[in-house]
């Protein structure tokens, strides 16, 4: 955390050291200052996909509409964010919509596939099947 503190001191527009600094504050449990720390680099960098990835991963299970917004808008920097797509897709079962779980589940794998990570692949394919079932 001192690290991040200090690269923000010396460069307070750098995005990728408010970043990192909300990943640890959120490791930490202090989802809203992580958040902050997010906002500050979505704001210095509109395209930082990852900050709105890892934004919508800060967000409270209540608020899991803003945590689609912000996988929605990583996706859009990056359609071929992965992971973006896997964790919308939980976002969506928390919402009750099984239907675009499932969608989204099958991108993350097919992207999985595609990048050559067969571990979330399979994972990918599991969620799919869970919901299939269910």
């Amino acid at each position: 955390m001192a690290d991040y503190n200090q690269a923000i001191k010396i460069n307070p527009n750098h995005a990728n050291a408010y970043n990192n600094r909300g990943n640890a504050k959120s490791d930490l449990g202090d989802k809203e200052a992580a958040i902050a720390d997010y906002n500050q680099a979505i704001k210095i960098n509109p395209n930082y996909a990852e900050a709105y990835y890892n934004r919508g991963n800060a967000r409270d299970l209540e608020d899991q509409q803003a945590a689609i917004v912000d996988y929605n808008q990583a996706i859009k920097i990056n359609p071929n964010y992965a992971v973006a797509y896997y964790n919308r897709g939980f976002a969506y079962i928390i919402l009750g919509d099984k239907q675009a779980a499932i969608t989204d589940f099958q991108e993350a794998a097919k992207l999985y596939q595609q990048q050559g990570d067969n571990t979330w692949y399979r994972k990918a394919l599991d969620r799919i099947s869970e919901l299939q079932q269910h």
